[in-house]
């Protein structure tokens, strides 16, 4: 069974639909994933990349583009993918700043 909220249909309202920003990524100051699905119609593939190069003060980030997978890549054949790579960025040890 899959439950989802509909405070963000409200958000989508009010918020992404008029252009004003929930929050500034480029505040955002923790290692971040980002992951996306080929074919999601909801977040293409540019605004999620555009969003990615907003990710300025992460200490360190990272961008994966699943194939064949939609919005909702996590319930669909494609999973599998999905949660390795979480669990990866997860489990692995921190970068080391070069010197």
């Amino acid at each position: 069974m899959l439950r989802a909220p509909n405070g963000v249909v409200a958000d989508a309202q009010e918020y992404w639909q008029t252009g004003k920003a929930l929050y500034d990524p480029g505040e955002i100051r923790v290692p971040t994933l980002v992951i996306h699905a080929e074919w999601d119609a909801d977040l293409p593939s540019y605004q999620a990349q555009e969003y990615f190069a907003r990710l300025t003060r992460a200490p360190y980030k990272r961008f994966v583009e699943l194939g064949e997978g939609t919005h909702t890549v996590m319930m669909e054949k494609n999973r599998m993918q999905f949660f390795r790579e979480v669990a990866a960025f997860l489990t692995e040890a921190e970068p080391q700043a070069l010197n």
